[in-house]
């Protein structure tokens, strides 16, 4: 069982992507998921970078390699839903960067 801090804004989430793209291109939907989906991998191997860089950890390698494979299949997922044409509609390309951005800097953050 989640705790409500991580329960309720999945559900939010959830409610608005179903709001937002119903009756839409179902790979729509989809591109701009994987597109997210992809920042806590990138937001993960930039901090290990930063920590490297710092000289705080250095030996991140296997993990960098670990993290850098799920990135690049969440890569290949949304090249996937780029050729079935998730993302020809301009406001679905707009959502996912700026979403993408959000995320990414809210991870870092953390």
């Amino acid at each position: 069982v989640a705790p409500l801090i991580i329960k309720v804004p999945y559900i939010v989430l959830c409610f608005l992507l179903d709001v937002v793209f119903e009756g839409q291109y179902v790979p729509s939907r989809f591109f701009l998921l994987e597109t997210v989906a992809r920042m806590p991998y990138f937001s993960y191997i930039a901090m290990l970078h930063l920590y490297e860089t710092l000289g705080f950890w250095r030996r991140s390698k296997d993990v960098k390699r670990v993290h850098f494979a799920e990135e690049w299949n969440e890569f290949h997922h949304l090249l996937i839903m780029e050729s079935l044409g998730g993302d020809q509609k301009w406001w679905v390309r707009f959502m996912a960067q700026h979403s993408a951005i959000v995320y990414y800097f809210g991870l870092s953050l953390l």
